[in-house]
């Protein structure tokens, strides 16, 4: 292949070629990263020019050795002239233009190439060294592959795409190799527009994409004249050359930038002051033409990408900005950039270089760095330290200018340190404006009073002293960078005409412009009393907020809490749990017992609770008057005699319609409470069996409970808090505090509250019925609830929420026919001593609560069946919940029916003649008397017949004796087989059989064994080793060993011919 047509044939190679290749080093490597980073670090480097071709592929062959085809592939990329081979031995060979080099693990050999072979490579090598290396390649791959990512989804858009591109790149060839005799038939400007049909409503790729297309418009012409003209889409996509194509392969690997990303107008106003955003209106307004000030915005973006230097970048706007002198000034003191008097670069000014050190310190890679720890990293030395003025030894002694903070965790982790509430945010955000405004004012007042003393000082000079006094850089303070940047601030562009004044010429620049220091230090400081009535405002707005951290999401999550759904999945998941570890532990745990226990440690607590949900019934107009007065029986009543508590008051007309009921249901000499119990009686419980409604109801309903007890405790809390503080301030300071005197208040942070301290827990009641009716409103509530108990109002945001689902399931309570059911069957088995009593006495009542759960079992067989148990004892009241087991009524398990069948007949329900007549005289019908007689007599004659027989007998027909064992489920009628009872069967001829084979069987195994025996001996047993087994055995010509004797006797055993040895020690 000549020179020529090896050339043409690497130009045909597409950026497809270079990514495949990517591709197949990340995933040979896909455990070893730091192998494909070296390899994108030997590709820059090439693309840099730091080595040579050779050098790349020396480097590449070593870094993939043992894989042959990644080497072997590298030969895509190489010019013509180059080649790599792999020998079978892993050794390379690299094929260069004169030489081949011989890579060797003891070093590399060069052999020169005979001169036959070397008339067309010459040629090759000063082509490739004339090629011009293409710019910033990468930003362009990059740019391909975002293009790839946003059409993801839109393939074909894609593939058209490079179509173009790779059109555009054939014209292009063509034309080179016409050499002026071709004009293409695509050029950019209608690349432009096909791109840009193609990537419509895509303005941020097309924006990009005409950075490599600077004859698209021919407002470009400056891009065109610059050296770096290798944005051009010919050196991007069509470089035959070999860091035309690998610089493909750096698509993985990007630079940090300062400016990552294009931004619009308003959004660069957020991170500009007003001078910078002036500056950009006279350019805009000098240039007059949008499309020169869009290509000068161009060659800002450029910079910002790094693809040019600081003084590039001067070169590149002088068309622009060179006939205006002021903005050309400006501009490139805003840059750092200064010519010295022999034409070199300087960057001396100090600002400047705070601006490129802020640049350098985005782009260090801390993940490279020294690591302390999971948090901080060091600075690398050659990074620029800031310059600081007011180091002190001390301070360079003590303050840390190495290790930098440097967060471990990814952005997708969910791990956050210290997240702050919105309303923490907004005090934060008081507090930074206040500093801001404080640095301010106090800069300004310290180059206030430095002025003040040079003026002093000038007061006393003569005017010859006046003309002759200078100030340096501190003008006359102790610090350069602050009295420059208070100057700054107020004289912006002008300012540093104005320190140069007050350099030169102190007498005549101080007094002008001290009084424009004190003119702004008044405005200012009266802007901040406005800032502080507003910064005031929002600390009493959102100081309570702020500490409140669990009240933000409260709201939200109690609201999944209360959900029906959410409170049975709870119980069933116990129930579950308790399933599967008695199945694992082979019911070792029992299966019953309660799966949830709850506790109401106040009696009052529930008056108050009460009282709460009957206010709101009361004014729901979709409740019936009856079901009303239903749900006011069961409040103010029913739950109390539960948990033994005081019964709530109803109206006279409720009251007479009760007793009434209570007549009639009741036996006039019991007790007026349906339970049977006396309000004070101890260790008692209550038995109820209820179904979902019921569970949900009186979960929520201790909710409720236990939220107003947690809030009444905070109440009584405070309450002693205060005591205590007003009696130490009493006794020890000797003060009396009036109730306005907190220190929050004091602050401004809270208003006083019209409200005593006593009066909390009643107020937050009231709160909750005005929230209730709507006539409070929400956002007011929670913020009297956090004055009155601050962080731990929380509890009681959902106050409404959660009586409103009280109240919801009181309805299906009183309308449900199962529900109704539950609650008759409740008072129905009140009679039967059924539903709880004492504790003492509880096992008399096992039968007539056994009956009460089956009963109640059958009624709610279509849906969960709850056992609760309110117990009392020692004055606290419990509620114990277990979930039943209703999918099977009656156990298998025969002791377990036989226990039923005595129970019931040694119950109440049998009369004593009943049991009486049935122990003398059972009733039976005749023909299975018979039978039943019958098979007595055969068993009685059988164990007769047993008991003659001699002791050989039995052991003779001991076989024939039955051991199987079988039993009935008497609710099923199913026969099962007792577990360890069994029969066996076998032939009465196969144990003479067996004797009778025994001998010649046995000599036929030992007879296969003694063979193997011997094979192996023979192949692994020489005959040293015998002899020494034989001694060993013997016991001969062995030391260390007790004196004996020991004799060998041959014997038969089992049919089979052994050797005995029996050991005599000599006694001494």
């Amino acid at each position: 292949m000549t020179s020529t047509q090896g050339q043409q044939q690497f130009q045909r190679l597409k950026v497809e070629d270079a990514l495949s290749y990517l591709d197949q080093v990340k995933l040979q490597f896909g455990n070893q990263p730091q192998v494909y980073n070296d390899f994108l670090d030997i590709m820059k480097e090439f693309k840099s020019q730091s080595i040579d071709t050779p050098g790349v592929i020396n480097r590449v062959s070593q870094l993939f050795k043992g894989h042959p085809d990644l080497i072997m592939g590298f030969n895509t990329f190489l010019p013509p002239g180059y080649k790599i081979e792999v020998q079978t031995n892993d050794l390379v060979n690299v094929t260069t233009p004169g030489q081949i080099h011989y890579i060797t693990p003891h070093g590399i050999s060069v052999h020169n190439i005979p001169v036959s072979g070397a008339s067309s490579q010459p040629a090759s090598q000063p082509q490739h060294q004339s090629l011009p290396q293409p710019v910033e390649f990468n930003h362009a791959i990059n740019y391909v592959n975002k293009i790839k990512n946003r059409f993801q989804g839109q393939p074909d858009i894609y593939k058209a795409f490079l179509e173009i591109l790779h059109t555009y790149q054939k014209e292009q060839r063509n034309a080179k190799e016409a050499g002026g005799n071709y004009t293409p038939a695509l050029t950019e400007q209608e690349v432009y527009t096909q791109v840009a049909r193609l990537f419509k409503n895509q303005e941020d790729l097309l924006s990009e994409f005409g950075q490599f297309l600077p004859d698209a418009n021919s407002s470009m012409v400056s891009f065109r004249e610059h050296t770096l003209a290798g944005l051009d889409l010919r050196n991007v996509f069509g470089a035959g050359i070999v860091s035309g194509c690998l610089g493909a392969l750096m698509l993985a690997k990007k630079k940090p930038k300062i400016m990552g990303k294009d931004h619009s107008m308003s959004e660069v106003g957020k991170h500009s002051t007003s001078t910078e955003t002036m500056f950009f209106e006279k350019v805009r307004k000098a240039l007059r033409s949008s499309e020169a000030y869009d290509n000068f915005l161009r060659c800002l973006h450029i910079f910002n990408q790094e693809v040019i230097s600081r003084a590039e970048l001067v070169q590149l706007v002088i068309p622009f900005l060179a006939k205006f002198p002021e903005l050309f000034t400006w501009f490139k003191n805003f840059l750092g950039y200064r010519e010295s008097s022999h034409g070199e670069l300087s960057h001396a000014e100090s600002l400047p270089k705070e601006r490129a050190t802020e640049g350098i310190a985005m782009e260090i890679d801390y993940a490279s760095c020294k690591r302390l720890g999971s948090s901080y990293r060091a600075l690398p030395k050659s990074y620029q330290q800031p310059k600081c003025t007011g180091r002190t030894p001390l301070c360079r002694e003590v303050l840390n200018d190495t290790w930098v903070s440097f967060p471990s965790w990814s952005e997708d982790s969910t791990f956050v340190s210290s997240k702050k509430t919105q309303y923490e945010e907004h005090i934060y955000r008081c507090e930074d404006e206040r500093f801001e405004l404080d640095v301010v004012l106090e800069a300004n007042l310290a180059t206030i009073r430095a002025l003040e003393t040079v003026q002093r000082r000038l007061s006393r000079m003569s005017a010859e002293e006046q003309l002759r006094f200078k100030l340096d850089n501190t003008m006359g303070g102790s610090s350069e960078v602050i009295h420059r940047k208070a100057i700054q601030r107020i004289y912006g562009d002008k300012a540093h005409d104005i320190i140069d004044g007050l350099k030169r010429n102190p007498a005549v620049s101080v007094p002008i412009v001290l009084k424009r220091l004190k003119m702004k230090d008044e405005e200012w400081r009266e802007a901040q009393r406005g800032f502080n009535k507003i910064w005031r405002e929002q600390n009493e707005k959102y100081y309570l907020k702020s500490l409140d951290h669990q009240g933000i999401n409260f709201k939200q999550n109690d609201t999944k809490v209360l959900r029906s759904k959410t409170l049975l999945n709870e119980i069933e998941m116990l129930y579950d749990d308790r399933q599967e570890r008695s199945s694992e532990e082979a019911a070792t745990l029992p299966l019953s017992g309660p799966h949830m226990t709850l506790t109401y440690d106040d009696s009052q607590i529930l008056e108050d609770a009460a009282a709460l949900i009957i206010h709101h019934v009361k004014r729901q107009v979709g409740i019936q008057k009856e079901d009303k007065y239903k749900i006011k029986q069961i409040i103010n009543h029913f739950i109390p005699d539960l948990l033994f508590a005081r019964r709530g008051e109803l109206s006279d007309v409720e009251e007479d319609e009760e007793e009434e009921e209570e007549d009639m249901e009741m036996d006039p000499d019991g007790p007026k409470k349906h339970n049977g119990l006396p309000g004070s009686t101890d260790d008692a419980y209550n038995l109820l069996f209820v179904n979902n409604y019921w569970y949900i109801f009186l979960r929520l309903h201790h909710i409720l409970c236990s939220r107003l007890l947690k809030i009444y405790g905070q109440a009584e809390k405070q309450i002693e808090e205060d005591a205590r503080e007003r009696e130490w301030e009493r006794e020890v300071l000797g003060l009396i505090r009036e109730k306005n005197e907190n220190p929050a208040i004091q602050l401004k942070m809270r208003e006083p509250m019209d409200v005593e301290v006593e009066d909390y827990y009643s107020v937050f009641l009231e709160m909750v019925r005005n929230l209730l009716d709507g006539n409070m409103e929400p956002a007011q509530y929670e913020d009297s609830l956090r004055e009155m108990f601050t962080i731990h109002a929380y509890i009681a945001f959902t106050m409404d929420k959660l009586i409103q689902s009280i109240v919801r399931q009181l309805q299906h309570l009183v309308t449900d026919d199962v529900c109704v059911r539950v609650t008759d069957m409740y008072l129905s088995e009140c009679a039967n001593k059924a539903t709880g009593g004492t504790l003492s006495t509880q096992s008399s009542r096992a039968t007539a609560e056994g009956t009460y759960q089956r009963k109640s079992e059958q009624l709610m067989s279509d849906e969960n069946c709850f056992k609760l148990m309110f117990a009392k004892s020692q004055g606290s009241v419990s509620l114990a919940m277990e979930l039943l087991d209703t999918e099977e009524e009656n156990s298998d398990e025969p002791a377990e029916a036989e226990v039923r069948v005595s129970q019931y007949l040694n119950s109440d329900s049998a009369s004593p003649e009943l049991r009486e007549h049935l122990a003398q005289k059972p009733v039976f019908l005749p023909r299975n008397l018979r039978r039943i007689r019958k098979c007595q007599r055969g068993w009685e004659q059988l164990q007769q017949d047993r008991m003659n027989k001699g002791p050989s007998d039995k052991l003779q027909d001991g076989s024939s004796e039955l051991k199987m064992e079988c039993m009935f489920k008497l609710n099923s009628y199913k026969m099962v087989y007792v577990c360890k009872s069994e029969d066996y069967m076998y032939r009465h001829t196969a144990l003479t059989r067996a004797h009778q084979s025994q001998q010649r069987v046995n000599t036929r195994l030992h007879r296969r064994f003694q063979a193997w025996l011997d094979t192996w001996a023979k192949e692994h047993v020489t005959s040293d080793m015998a002899v020494d087994n034989q001694k060993w055995l013997m016991g001969v010509e062995r030391e260390g060993m007790l004196s004996c004797t020991t004799t060998c006797s041959p014997e038969v055993l089992h049919y089979l011919n052994i050797n005995k040895y029996r050991v005599k020690y000599r006694t001494l």
